[in-house]
């Protein structure tokens, strides 16, 4: 199966209806060259359990509720990254609404590790009204929350490996369109655009350098 498999592509999808303790599921992404992929956002009723197998790399973000793994709980705009070989039991309450990237990694990939929401590092962006914490770095990919506040501007820009974007609270603009809460963009390599917010302001997962420059 394949699901805007094509990185040359500019894709917008609306995610909005997903909600915490129904369960429900959004796919993003699938590909099956040159490295296999897929990407959701999924919903879970409360009490809902599962697992992951540790056969890919996965990225997950809490973007609702509260999900516990292995037994530790983490709340809404935690991270957790876990390498390829580390097998895990998920969980989660009172349900949640999740994020989640499994992939077969381009780049070598060592560390497993979780962020809680309630504990990031946020430091100043580059412009007024921007602030910004790192989630992982790699060699050329770079994955951060960003926080815009109210009628933030910011400087016209060119996505060098492309830029993929998952908006979790506020209203994210640029002069394309306007994009809820729930909204994922995926921008090509060497796409452009300004991007700014209106009064609502927004936080937005922001993933930049990863996609096929070919």
């Amino acid at each position: 199966m394949k699901l805007h498999a094509d990185h040359s592509l500019r894709i917008v999808v609306d995610a909005t209806d997903l909600q915490a303790g129904r369960a429900g599921e959004c796919p993003l992404e699938q590909r099956d060259v040159p490295a296999p992929s897929r990407i959701t956002l999924r919903s879970f009723e409360a009490g809902a359990t599962w697992s992951h197998d540790g056969s890919k790399l996965l990225e997950v973000l809490v973007v609702q509720g509260r999900l516990q793994i292995n037994g530790e709980e983490l709340n809404p705009k935690s991270y957790v990254r876990l390498s390829p070989g580390m097998a895990v039991s998920l969980q989660t309450k009172e349900g949640c609404v999740l994020y989640l990237n499994a992939r077969t990694p381009t780049e070598p990939e060592k560390d497993s590790y979780a962020l809680r929401g309630d504990s990031l590092d946020w430091r100043q962006g580059m412009v007024p009204g921007l602030k910004v914490t790192s989630l992982h770095q790699g060699l050329t990919k770079h994955t951060a929350l960003v926080r815009w506040a109210p009628e933030t501007r910011f400087n016209p820009h060119t996505h060098v490996g492309g830029e993929e974007i998952l908006v979790l609270e506020g209203v994210f603009r640029d002069e394309h369109g306007s994009y809820p809460a729930g909204t994922w963009i995926r921008s090509p390599h060497l796409s452009n655009h300004r991007p700014f917010t209106g009064p609502e302001g927004a936080t937005i997962l922001v993933k930049v350098g990863h996609l096929d420059v070919a």
